[in-house]
Parts: structure tokens; sequence; C-alpha cells
């Protein structure tokens, strides 16, 4: 990687259950997260079925780091043995971590690309190297790149979910279906 003086980010695409709880490992790990929502909230793909409650209780649904991350704001937890829906979540666990998170969270930033700065498809040697560069496109219609020391993708697949077949593309039948 590039020698700097400031260390770069680990960017994390998502700011849903996943991406916030990564931000949380991460911060607890000494590491920069900087996590990247299309969205204009925290758990934007949540609240699509915000109506629904969940088949996991409370206890199962709060990330250990994100916890401790939350406590000094006064946040209390939820009784771990009840089922929350989709908005009670968002509510009461994702939108108060990713206040916490505070500035380490943008939202209307849209990721359309990763790369290694510096390489192309053709030019292999040194990659491992050189930082990410992640392409980002703001909700203002603003282009940027942004240098990161690694990316976690998780934008999830609530809006565009992955193929069934095993090898990664559509199964048979799937796009007739």
């Amino acid at each position: 990687m590039t020698e700097s003086t400031t260390p770069l980010p680990t960017v994390v695409i998502g700011a849903g259950p996943i991406g916030l709880a990564a931000a949380a490992q991460l911060i607890e790990r000494g590491l920069d997260p900087l996590v990247l929502e299309s969205g204009p909230a925290a758990g934007t793909a949540v609240r699509e079925w915000a109506h629904v409650r969940l088949f996991s209780a409370w206890a199962e649904l709060i990330d250990p780091a994100a916890e401790k991350l939350l406590s000094p704001t006064g946040w209390a937890r939820p009784d771990g043995r009840t089922y929350p829906t989709g908005g009670d979540w968002v509510e009461r666990y994702l939108e108060p971590l990713a206040d916490a998170l505070g500035d380490k969270v943008r939202y209307g930033t849209t990721v359309t690309g990763v790369a290694r700065a510096g390489r192309d498809r053709i030019v292999d040697s040194g990659r491992a190297d050189q930082p990410f560069t992640v392409h980002v496109s703001t909700a203002d219609g603003r282009e940027e790149r942004v240098l990161a020391r690694a990316v976690v993708d998780a934008s999830g697949t609530w809006s565009s979910p992955g193929p069934l077949g095993g090898d990664g593309l559509p199964a048979l039948g799937e796009r007739r279906a």
C-alpha cells in the first residue's frame, strides 16, 4: 500500500445492519471506517419492509462491538427475548448506531466502481501494493474518488438479488420465471 501520513479508511458499502456492524468492528480493531450509503438514511432497505416482524430476537441482532459504541450514548438495549419489526430494528438500533458513527457515515453516496489505484485490468504488477480507489456519485450528481485501504461490500441484495445458480449465473429457467 502507498505510504501516507494519514491512514486510509476502510470503505464499507452500505449502512444497513451488516455495514454498520462492520464499521463498529473496524473501530474496535483501531481501524477507520467510512460507510457509504446510497440511500438517505441508515437501514434504507430495511425501511421498505418495516412492518414485517423479524424471525430473530433482539439478542441475535445486536453486534457486540456496536453495543460498545452505543452504550456511552445512553442507548437502552432492547429486551433480548422479544422480536422486533424491521421498523423497530431501524429506530431502536440502526439509526442510533449510525448516529454514534457520526461523520463516518455518508448518505446519498452511490459506489459506481472499485479498482486498485493506478492499475487497470491489464496492469497487474504491484497491484497488491496499491490502495483501492472507490468511485462514487453523490445525490447532487458530483463524482468523487475515495482512496481506501480495503473495501467491505455490505450493499445487500434487497434491490439487486443475486442469481440462484451455484456458479454465480442464473439457474436454468430462472430468467423465464
